[in-house]
């Protein structure tokens, strides 16, 4: 039954998750890093998320790291609640595997993000972050998988 609960849990974040995604992109179209954009600077920003979300520091990501739509959308708790478990079952942190770094264009806005994909070995299996930026480096889009 514990078991159930918790892959509830994991459905509705991954649900949140894509739907938060699906809200800030709506049909955005995938090209070239802008030049708004550094990709090292990118890849770095995510890996400190990456390294908040290992640690909890999920109060951390919300107030700082975050964007206003994303504040909204997914806040400490939730994340703690929704995020925290995924990230236990997956096991100590052990590498940074493979990283790409794309732009992305909101065709409703026209606002310019950088997106950080980046696969992580655990200590049990690999998971699969993707992770927006918008230009002010602040958070746009979490997902994990």
């Amino acid at each position: 039954m514990k078991k159930r609960a918790e892959k509830g849990r994991m459905y509705r974040f991954f649900f949140m998750a894509v739907l938060t995604a699906a809200l800030l992109y709506g049909c955005g179209s995938s090209q070239k890093l802008s030049e708004k954009f550094d990709a090292e600077e990118v890849k770095k920003a995510a890996e400190e998320v990456i390294r908040l979300v290992n640690e909890g520091g999920f109060d951390t990501l919300a107030e700082e790291q975050w964007n206003a739509i994303m504040q909204t959308s997914l806040d400490a708790d939730t994340m703690a609640a929704q995020i925290g478990p995924v990230v236990e079952e997956l096991g100590e942190f052990q590498a940074f595997d493979k990283e790409a770094v794309v732009g992305e264009t909101d065709k409703d806005t026209e606002q310019e993000f950088a997106v950080a994909v980046i696969r992580v070995q655990y200590e049990k299996r690999k998971a699969q972050y993707t992770i927006s930026f918008d230009e002010d480096m602040k958070v746009g889009g979490f997902y994990i998988k």
